[in-house]
């Protein structure tokens, strides 16, 4: 269909992907392939340029499109957004709101796993990203997604909450994520997870000193929170390395935490 991705892939198993536009053509050197061969196709269907080299065409994975798509921020890559939707147990349906939508990436995976009946609301602070962000939305789902909302504005200020609540998962993919806490638990249904997405061991152990109990006043109040393998320990980065959070700095980390219902204050975890 004009306006979807397609990826053209030649003898030699080199790749291209290319957004299907009517009457246009992609030129390479070993010829011209005309965009009209191919819209209308079925998937799985082989083009020959103009030379005379046959392409496959296959609509591209979600994983070759946010590699191959253009970049602002650095993308999430396939690996770290899977464990992301993991780690945030988003499902059908559900209500997430993403802090740090950078260049869509990370958007695309979510959409993709609230499906038709979710929603996504997506913060950007930058305008020139979140323009790139909503042109590889868009380019991957051959048009701005209904479910999908883009935010240009930085998710947390005081007074800039954009009337926005009741949220099932709140994902923080930004370089200070222990700044938005207070802001996360209000946006947050009861039992609702949020998950925060940071690149260094440093960021990871801010994040947990910020929940742990006896935090200063304006932390998250009704909170528990939970790392899989339960070796992210408050002062991660700091001591021996088997004190150390489980993945290594420079890699991204995760650290996610349940709201509890306003007024409940769960017991205190001897390991957190």
């Amino acid at each position: 269909m004009p306006g979807e991705p397609v990826r053209l892939t030649d003898p030699k198993g080199r790749s291209h992907i290319v957004t299907l536009r009517p009457g246009a053509s992609f030129h390479t050197h070993r010829g011209t392939l005309s965009h009209d061969d191919i819209i209308g196709g079925p998937d799985g269907n082989v083009v020959r340029s103009g030379g005379g080299t046959p392409y496959v065409v296959f609509r591209p994975l979600l994983a070759d499109f946010t590699l191959a798509a253009k970049r602002g921020a650095a993308v999430v890559y396939p690996k770290d957004a899977a464990q992301i939707v993991a780690f945030a147990d988003v499902f059908g349906g559900a209500r997430v709101l993403e802090a740090g939508a950078g260049s869509g990436a990370l958007s695309c995976w979510l959409l993709r796993a609230v499906g038709e009946q979710g929603t996504l609301v997506s913060f950007e602070r930058r305008p020139d990203f979140a323009e790139i962000a909503k042109r590889n939305v868009e380019q991957f789902f051959g048009g701005p997604p209904a479910g999908w909302q883009l935010v240009i504005g930085e998710f947390g200020r005081p007074g800039d909450d954009h009337g926005l609540a009741d949220f099932d998962r709140v994902v923080l993919d930004m370089l200070a994520p222990w700044e938005c806490l207070d802001a996360t638990a209000e946006v947050l249904v009861p039992g609702g997870l949020a998950c925060c997405y940071v690149a260094t061991t440093t960021q990871l152990s801010r994040t947990v000193e910020a929940l742990r109990p006896g935090r200063p006043p304006g932390a998250p109040h009704g909170g528990t929170h939970r790392v899989p393998g339960d070796r992210a320990a408050a002062g991660a980065g700091r001591g021996p390395p088997a004190a150390q959070a489980s993945s290594r700095q420079g890699c991204p980390q995760g650290r996610s935490f349940i709201r509890t219902v306003p007024g409940i204050t769960p017991p205190v975890n001897g390991n957190a």
